[in-house]
């Protein structure tokens, strides 16, 4: 018998043996079971999040199908004919290839019940969210290539396993492989702690490499990583291939056989082995690129010193002079370069003469031209050093002023800190951050926090620091190492200091407001917002922005606008719910600066989660902009504490009152919260809070010595005609920038 026909025979008997079996409507009974289970266990609200619970039962299937591929694959299962097929004297080679070609139905009528009920989900969710098809097409070939290679995966390494084992033996061998490929990698990963994180190379489900579908993330927030997604369902198809091929090659008789057949088989198994090693050396050299990229950032500031987990930061010193104005022509179209233009006012405030003033800039950014822009400007020189630029020669005298412009150039890269990184040398438990993802500027999304310093910041700024911990509380063992990078920022998530360190008073937060004119040059495949007031042609190729504020920041991304008169909210069209949060919270902020005599139009710029990304809330108080990603806006506290307070903290029994009066009355105005307690009506007693013997309401006022109590705070706010509130409050607001509250000015303001 020719190769073919032995190739036909194997694979037509096979496949009439498991149609006549049970095997067949087991595997679409138990693939639609695992659809099912998918779409009923899953709280996501986008494609993206149906196809990480889709990956974490994958693992469910990928047994069910090991278990009758490895049946199927039996060569003398229930039939004498069984074994007349095996004992022909021709290659076979095709007759294993024709045993796995008749079982491999079983592996895709799985995946095709498993894929079903997600990709209905998927397109409800996208229709429901006004996407498109071509948008929908795209998810369903994420979720099929998911679901498609790892059922064939399984169903190879069980095909595998049934030719050679029976009965027990079988399911034992099953049940151990299947094991090691869902806690092996992570048992090695914790062994060897290699700089990646290997055990999403190895992982059979690979879920580990998406986030839980209870984040809302969505698919366009995962496009920088969709290619290695891709790399890592190609590395589990063609490793499938390399196992069939190889073991067609192991049970090949040579005569009957002509050469070609053989070349054939080895160019095959040749050209397998190369696309797994090439799309497994993809995969890890990308992660090892952002792995490193991590590492690159955590060795260069932990040449400052490594901070204890439990220690504060050191405060910055306060910057000797202030930034007024910034004009910034950022070009943004070679991503992820990013090549900025600015023009600096310094102004010196103080009494005495600045020399050679700092600026803080990332390290990542090289300068290429400074200028001052004075008389005797062309004498002044300049050096930078990590992230400070020296101005040599430059002198502020008392309340002078110059202009400095200045050219830099630098890749933002999108980097990873895995977990425990770099690797962990401890013997026991120990806290562990979760994995974040630095300042990058991409082809599908953008984000520069005013932290990074990716403009010139007034001062030495602590952009960055290393911290550590021990694996015992003695101090014993080895240190866990990770970054801690981000904005100084209030309960209220008030930026009010660019780095992690704020400087000690006398600082003023006032003193780093400044007035933006940012020009900023994209490929326009994506909206790019800030957090200042105007915001002219989002979509580019060239978005002109402006305003006034203390800090800036550049976000950009999958997003729409949805249309409010009230508020300018932008969201991803993939979670309509971060859209219905983003308008209620809206309308807190109109009410809370409403009571504080202004009149705004808040921006609330909800942006989705991705692959290793901290959830995050930045408010400005100055321009009533939201920018937060993870649908974690603010509560109804923090609002009025951010209008009431800005860039300052709670500081005492009299602020938390009046906040928390406020803060009632403005969730119940907007329909977010009740009133609080009961306010007496006019002329009548004030009400008893239930409990024994008639003991006073305990709350943010009770503890106020001489202070009025939550009920009074609250039948003035609400008794007194808005206008009068309105104004007495700016006062508050005013005298609040400079000084904490106290009783006596509560009290003021009320009886005045």
């Amino acid at each position: 018998m020719s190769w073919p026909a032995s190739f036909r025979t194997a694979a037509r008997y096979t496949w009439t043996r498991v149609r006549r079996s049970w095997w067949l409507p087991a595997a679409a009974t138990g693939g639609l079971a695992t659809g099912l289970v998918t779409v009923t266990q899953t709280v996501a609200e986008t494609g993206a999040g149906v196809l990480q619970q889709a990956a974490q039962f994958l693992a469910f299937l990928q047994v069910g199908v090991m278990v009758l591929a490895g049946l199927a694959a039996d060569p003398e299962r229930d039939e004498d004919s069984a074994a007349v097929l095996w004992s022909w004297p021709v290659d076979k080679a095709a007759l294993v290839l024709g045993k796995f070609a008749g079982t491999a139905p079983l592996a895709l009528l799985a995946a095709l019940g498993a894929v079903v009920p997600p990709a209905v989900r998927m397109a409800i969710l996208a229709r429901s969210a006004g996407l498109p098809w071509g948008y929908v097409l795209a998810e369903w070939g994420l979720l099929t290539l998911w679901i498609v290679s790892g059922a064939l995966w399984a169903g190879v390494l069980g095909g595998a396993l049934g030719l050679g084992l029976r009965g027990l033996p079988l399911f034992a061998a099953i049940l151990a492989t299947w094991l090691a490929g869902l806690v092996g990698p992570y048992v090695f990963q914790s062994l060897v702690r290699p700089f990646i994180p290997v055990a999403w190379l190895l992982q059979w489900t690979g879920s580990g490499m998406l986030p839980g579908d209870w984040q809302d993330v969505a698919l366009a927030a995962l496009a920088e990583d969709v290619p290695l997604f891709v790399a890592h369902r190609v590395l589990y198809l063609a490793a499938a291939g390399v196992v069939v091929v190889t073991l067609a090659l192991a049970y090949r008789r040579r005569r009957w056989v002509k050469t070609r057949v053989r070349w054939g088989l080895r160019m095959t198994a040749a050209a397998l082995v190369l696309l797994t090693l090439a799309s497994s050396a993809g995969f890890v050299a990308t992660l090892y690129a952002q792995a490193d990229a991590a590492r690159a950032e955590l060795l260069h500031y932990a040449r400052n010193g490594v901070a204890s987990l439990y220690a504060g930061p050191e405060p910055d010193p306060a910057p000797p002079f202030a930034i007024s104005r910034y004009e910034l022509d950022v070009d943004a179209r070679r991503a992820p370069e990013v090549v900025v233009h600015a023009r600096l006012r310094l102004e010196n405030r103080g009494r005495e003469a600045v020399e050679d003033p700092v600026l803080t800039l990332r390290h990542v950014f090289t300068v290429t031209r400074l200028q001052v822009m004075a008389p005797g400007g062309d004498a002044v020189r300049w050096s930078q050093e990590g992230d400070v630029i020296r101005i040599q020669g430059l002198v502020l005298p008392p309340r002078g002023a110059a202009t400095v412009a200045l050219s830099y150039r630098g890749r933002v890269d999108q980097w990873l800190l895995p977990f425990e990184y770099p690797p962990v040398r401890t013997a026991g438990m120990t806290i562990a951050p979760p994995p974040m993802r630095g300042a990058q500027v991409g082809p599908a999304s953008l984000s520069l926090p005013p932290s990074y310093g990716w403009y010139p910041l007034p001062g030495a700024v602590t952009l960055a620091r290393v911290l550590a911990t021990h694996a015992d509380p003695d101090g014993g063992g080895q240190e866990v190492w990770w970054f801690g990078e981000g904005p100084d920022r209030t309960s209220a998530d008030v930026i009010r200091w660019a780095g992690v360190a704020a400087p000690r008073p006398p600082y003023v937060p006032e003193s780093l407001r400044a007035s933006f004119q940012v020009t900023v040059r994209h490929a326009g495949r994506y909206p790019v917002l800030s957090n200042l007031q105007t915001v002219e042609r989002p979509w580019g190729p060239v978005t002109v922005m402006r305003g006034t504020t203390a800090f800036l920041e550049l976000v950009g991304g999958h997003l729409v606008q949805a249309n409010d008169s009230s508020a300018e909210i932008w969201y991803s069209p993939e979670d309509l719910g971060s859209r219905d949060d983003a308008l209620r919270w809206a309308r807190d902020l109109v009410e809370a600066y409403r009571w504080v005599g202004r009149t705004v139009r808040p921006r609330v710029v909800t942006l989705p989660p991705g692959r290793g990304d901290a959830h995050w809330v930045h408010l400005d108080p100055d321009t009533g902009t939201v920018i937060e990603r993870g649908s974690n806006i603010l509560v109804p506290q923090q609002v009025a504490q951010a209008v009431l307070y800005g860039r300052r903290e709670v500081a005492g029994d009299a602020e938390g009152c009046l906040l928390a009066v406020l803060a009632d009355v403005v969730g119940a105005s907007s329909g977010r919260t009740p009133a609080g307690p009961p306010f007496p009506t006019p002329g009548g007693d004030a009400p008893t809070a239930p409990g024994a013997g008639g003991a006073p309401p305990q709350g943010p006022c009770e503890n106020l010595p001489n202070g009025p109590r939550y009920e009074e705070v609250q039948r003035w706010l609400l008794g007194t005609p808005r206008s009068e509130v309105t104004a007495r409050l700016s006062r508050l607001r005013e005298l609040a920038a400079r000084r904490p509250l106290t009783a006596a000015d509560l009290r003021e303001v009320m009886t005045r």
